[in-house]
């Protein structure tokens, strides 16, 4: 591939979870490449997620086409666990991936569960 040629969306790394703040904060991460960058949108189940005070979204430069995608959850509730999805898109195609966060036990901070 040359500079400048366009590339649709592609996962490099399958969307992961991972906690911090003691459980208090959950991290969604992948990574994806893409040419020209893609917009990206953020689900549960059906549902877009906006951002706002608890969620907070952000796509960073990886390098070259790659780029890091990303989606904090602070405050963390049982009401958070679901099917969550991430898709990006451009105009070359479009691609999306989930992840299922599950709790386990009264503390929802201390046993997620997830399956990609």
């Amino acid at each position: 591939m040359g500079v400048g040629d366009d590339i649709a969306p592609r996962f490099t790394q399958k969307p992961v979870l991972k906690q911090e703040d003691n459980g208090a904060k959950l991290v969604f991460q992948c990574t994806l490449e893409a040419s020209p960058k893609p917009d990206i949108q953020w689900f549960q189940g059906t549902t877009p997620i906006s951002q706002s005070n608890r969620i907070k979204m952000r796509v960073e430069p990886a390098g070259g086409n790659k780029y890091n995608v990303m989606m904090d959850i602070i405050g963390v509730t049982a009401a958070d666990a679901g099917t969550y999805k991430v898709v990006a898109k451009n105009k070359l195609g479009e691609v999306s991936a989930s992840i299922n966060l599950n709790f386990s036990g009264k503390d929802p901070g201390l046993l997620i569960k997830y399956t990609i």
